[in-house]
Parts: C-alpha cells; sequence; structure tokens
C-alpha cells in the first residue's frame, strides 16, 4: 500500500465512502468518544446540523451528532454516518444490542475549515447535508473489498455491494441532495464543494485512487457538475417559493411539479401539491369551507382576495376545482411513495380528502399521520396532523374529539388549530386580516433598486422557461440575476410579469423602516404594523405586507433571515 498504512487505508477508505462501511469497528457505535456537548466547537457545529437536519424535513428526528475528538483514534475517516440496526445496514455491536444510529464528523475538519473564512459553516452544511442523505436514503456501502482484503477479519465482515458506477451515482445523489438541502437551510453550498475537497484531500494526504472509487479528480468534478446543476435548479425553486407566497399558486406548482420530477424528494411533491391545493381553495365562495386545512395559515389566506384574478366561482369552478384537488392528491401520494412515513404529505392528502367529501378516508388518512408524528416526535408535523384529523371528526359528528384536536394542535402553537376551535365553538367567522400602514406606503429598495425598475437582461442573466404544458396555462419564464448580497429576478406568467428582489444572508442593508437582518419580529410588528397575511415554513414563517409590497422572513428564534419586496405587473 506505499506510503499508508493497511490500518490507515481501511480508515481513508470509511471517509470516502461517506458512510457506506459500517462494519470496521463492530462496537464503534456503542463506544465512540465526541466532544462534549458544550465544547463551543461542537455547537458551532450542532447548529449548522439542526438547521440542515430541519431543512431535509423528512419527519424523523434526525440522528445523533458525535464530533469525534483530535486525541481520539477514529481518526482519517473525516465524515460519515452509521445507520444502526435500524433502517439500514446496520449489525448488532459486540455485545449483542441494537446499534443506535448517528452522524459524525472529525474535530480535525472543523479546524481545517477555519480558514475558509465565512466558508466554513457553508462547506459544514454540504458535508453534514451529505451524510444525512446517505443516512436518510439508506445507502448502502458500495465498495467490494473481499478480494483485496480477504486476509483481514475486518475484510470478511465487509459488505459486497456494487461497482465504481454505483459508487459515482450515490456520491453523486448525496452531493445534489446534500448540497441542495445547505442552501434551504440559508448556506451557500453552491461554490464551496469543490473548494472543500481540495483542502481535504491535501491536508488527509489521501491517495488519487482507491478502488471501486471515483479518483480524486472524478470526485472533485462530481462536485463541480453538482454544484452547476444545482445552479439550474435553485432560482427555479426560489420562484416557486416566492409565487407561493404572492399566491400565485398554480404557477408554483407547475414550478414544484417540475421540479419534482428533476429532484424527486417527497418535500418537492409536498410543495407542489400544498400549491395545487391552494390554488383551490381560492376557488371556494366565502363560507363555503367553514374551517382552515393545516396547509393554511389563517382565514386571510382565503378571503383576501387576489388582484387582477379574472376567474370566478361561478364559471369553471367546480370542475377546475376538482381537477387541481386530483392533482394536490397525486402529488401527495407522490411524496409518500418516496417515504412512507412522510407525515405533511399524510396530513395534507388527509385534508384533501376531506374537501373531496371523502371524510372516512380522510379520517384514517389524519389518524394514521398523528400516529407517526407522535412516534417521531416531531411537533410542527403532529399539530398538522391534529388539524386535519380534527376537520375530519368534526365533518364527521364528532364534535367532542374534534374540539381535542383542535385544542392539542393550538397548544403546539398552530394558529389554525385556535382558530378552528373557536368555529366549532361558534365563536368566530372568516373575517379578513386588514394590514396596518405606519405612516403610509413608502417605496421600499434592495440594493439601490426599487422592483418598479425595468429587469435588464445581460450575460449573467440566468434564464428558465417551463413551456405551455396544456392549453391556458401559458409559458413560466425566469430570469435571474445575482448581485453582491442580494438577488434580482423576474418571472413571466403570460401576460403578467412578477419583479422580485431578495436579500442574501450577509444584506448589509435595511427597509426604508429600519429593519435588518437579526431584527426581531417584535421591531418588524411595530414599524410595520399587522401583516396582511403569513405563510408557514419548516424553517419559520413568511410575514406578507402587500402594501408596500415586502416579504419578511422570519426564523424560528423570531427574527429577520432576509426579505424580499416585489412588484406585479
Amino acid at each position: 500500500m506505499s506510503s499508508v498504512s493497511s490500518k490507515s487505508f481501511l480508515r481513508l477508505l470509511e471517509w470516502l465512502f461517506c458512510g457506506y462501511l459500517y462494519v470496521i469497528c463492530a462496537g464503534r457505535a456503542e463506544a465512540i468518544e465526541s466532544l462534549p456537548t458544550d465544547n463551543s466547537k461542537y455547537q458551532a457545529i450542532r447548529k449548522v446540523y439542526e438547521d440542515v437536519a430541519r431543512a431535509a424535513g423528512n419527519g424523523r428526528t434526525p440522528p445523533r451528532l458525535v464530533v469525534v475528538p483530535v486525541h481520539a483514534v477514529h481518526q482519517m475517516m473525516i465524515a460519515w454516518c452509521e445507520p444502526g440496526t435500524e433502517g439500514g445496514i446496520g449489525v448488532e455491536g459486540a455485545s449483542g444490542h441494537l446499534l443506535e444510529g448517528y452522524i459524525a464528523i472529525e474535530e480535525r475538519v472543523y479546524d481545517l475549515l477555519i480558514s475558509l473564512g465565512g466558508d466554513r459553516d457553508n462547506a459544514l452544511a454540504f458535508l453534514l447535508g451529505h451524510e444525512l442523505t446517505h443516512y436518510y436514503l439508506r445507502h448502502g456501502w458500495v465498495g467490494d473489498f473481499g478480494n483485496a482484503f480477504a486476509s483481514l477479519d475486518v475484510g470478511k465482515k465487509m459488505q459486497r455491494v456494487a461497482n465504481y458506477e454505483q459508487a459515482v451515482k450515490l456520491e453523486t445523489e448525496a452531493d445534489y441532495f446534500g448540497g441542495f438541502y445547505g442552501y434551504l437551510a440559508g448556506y451557500n453550498t453552491l461554490t464551496v464543494a469543490p473548494r472543500m475537497l481540495e483542502m481535504v484531500y491535501a491536508a488527509y494526504r489521501m491517495p488519487d485512487q482507491v478502488p471501486n472509487y471515483p479518483s480524486r479528480s472524478d470526485r472533485i468534478a462530481i462536485a463541480a457538475r453538482t454544484e452547476a446543476n444545482l445552479r439550474k435548479m435553485v432560482p427555479v425553486f426560489d420562484a416557486g417559493v416566492r409565487l407561493l407566497v404572492v399566491e400565485r399558486y398554480e404557477e408554483a406548482a407547475r414550478l414544484f411539479d417540475y421540479l419534482a420530477h428533476t429532484f424527486p424528494s417527497p418535500e418537492m411533491f409536498n410543495n407542489a401539491g400544498v400549491a395545487y391545493a391552494l390554488e383551490a381553495i381560492h376557488l371556494f365562495p366565502p363560507g363555503k369551507l367553514r374551517f382552515i386545512y393545516p396547509f393554511e395559515y389563517d382565514a386571510a389566506t382565503r378571503l383576501h382576495g387576489r388582484e387582477n384574478r379574472t376567474r370566478s366561482i361561478a364559471d369553471d369552478s367546480e370542475e377546475r376545482c376538482s381537477r387541481l384537488l386530483r392533482k394536490a392528491n397525486e402529488c401527495f401520494e407522490e411524496a409518500l411513495q418516496r417515504e412512507r412515513e412522510y407525515v405533511p404529505a399524510l396530513a395534507n392528502q388527509a385534508a384533501v380528502t376531506n374537501i373531496q367529501g371523502e371524510v372516512d378516508t380522510a379520517l384514517l388518512y389524519a389518524s394514521r399521520a398523528v400516529t407517526l408524528a407522535k412516534r417521531q416526535n416531531e411537533t410542527q408535523a403532529l399539530a398538522a396532523a391534529l388539524v386535519a384529523r380534527g376537520i375530519a371528526l368534526a365533518e364527521s359528528g364528532d364534535r367532542g374529539r374534534a374540539l381535542m384536536d383542535f385544542a392539542a394542535a393550538r397548544n403546539h402553537g398552530l394558529a389554525s388549530g385556535a382558530y378552528n376551535h373557536s368555529v366549532l365553538m361558534g365563536e368566530k367567522e372568516l373575517q379578513t386580516a386588514a394590514g396596518c400602514e405606519v405612516d403610509g406606503p413608502r417605496r421600499e429598495a434592495i440594493g439601490g433598486r426599487t422592483p418598479r425598475e425595468p429587469f435588464v437582461k445581460d450575460k449573467d442573466t440566468a434564464s428558465f422557461i417551463l413551456g405551455e404544458k396544456e392549453p391556458g396555462l401559458p409559458a413560466i419564464t425566469i430570469k435571474t440575476r445575482l448581485r453582491e448580497n442580494w438577488e434580482e429576478s423576474q418571472v413571466g406568467m403570460g401576460s403578467r410579469l412578477l419583479t422580485m428582489l431578495a436579500t442574501d444572508p450577509g444584506y448589509p442593508g435595511t427597509t426604508s423602516r429600519g429593519i435588518n437582518i437579526g431584527s426581531s419580529f417584535r421591531d418588524v410588528y411595530t414599524k410595520y404594523g399587522q401583516p396582511t397575511r403569513q405563510f408557514p415554513s419548516r424553517q419559520g414563517r413568511s410575514v406578507i405586507y402587500q402594501n408596500p409590497g415586502i416579504v419578511f422572513t422570519i426564523n424560528r428564534d423570531e427574527q429577520v433571515s432576509g426579505w424580499m419586496v416585489y412588484f406585479a405587473q
């Protein structure tokens, strides 16, 4: 093995396969050493880990995080995942007990990444997202060392699977999903991976080529190719999210539908289903649906109305509603085919099924969602499932149990639980929430520009076109231009144009009323008043002020993590 010992080489390979090799140390999951949880390095890594795990959002509690100290014997492994006995290719430990799953990263890696400066956390997000992908997608180890190490006891225990082509496929998949989840969590993972891999190869003195695994140059090329693909996908995803919060639901659904077949994750199909369902709900006349569903935030989203809305409930609503609800259900089913225990899709499917009048089926779906959410210890998903079940119970005539579910959802902080409880008690009628103007409307700008200024395409502009899929649905065009710490984009939908300017996490400026990144929601409320509406997400919520056309992103710490200003023509 030239300059690398067999033992070091095996540890090296364990990193290279990023979690595929689970049996080098049979008792590792039971005895692996970690930095204490109050250690400053552990806390910094855990912050990034929790952000990325939340963005992955598959409904399960993430595995334990382990940060292996520099002095520990488990060096030369960089980062890996151990799936444990449940849900992966785990084995029993030396004591015969079931193994606990975990994600591990070396302290030495953290020290190495400090040299990246502001990109340290971006690199951590990429690494941790990569390992979480291996864990959640239940990848198996892809190295066949049965012949090469037949004389070693450890070689006899290794799992024989696959080949070089599968190694490339799974590493690409982990880079792709992990990089995207890191981006969703707010980290710039799109540029850091190739540079980080070069650093790791050099610092760990890793060989350029090992059996059944991409060479050094190929591995870095995989990361670079993944970055290029993500760069094409991210503007489309961002446009979908932004269309959702400004109530262009069907166009948002079409973008998510496209992305779901490019990036086939349960979250993407669920997003498409939510958008289709919200478009259908907007076609119902006021008061027709007395309850708020788990994918709505408050009654204002239903009654607020939409500028330039041309279709009415009287003309084609019944047929169109049915079509949209069927599409929503199909999307939720697609999400569940990829992750059978994905609670958000199951709760949403229960809600849509209830709207379709299949109350008994809705009750079955919702009850299963509640059971799974409790098992997974997912509070937010549990609250949504309780709302879905409460509606089904109320529609089936079980008022007492419905009130209990709505009260439980309310106690978990879900506004629709509180609202539905009041409706069932006869205490509240649907009403709109009026936005409160402070000192009159002002023109909001980002980077010195307002969204009312013409979008001028240049050589740095990225473009995307989603063609007409069926009659009556015009093509969607997206143009995006990246600026320093902010972004300008324009979405064309037939004769309509939506221009949006959005901040990046490092944006140094403020809004016209002095709100900056890190401001509290209390400050936003004081200076902008009652929002027109709010829209939930796994990372927090979007707070929309239709006039003057600004959307704040509020994180789980009730702080502003960014904002967008927009203008619809």
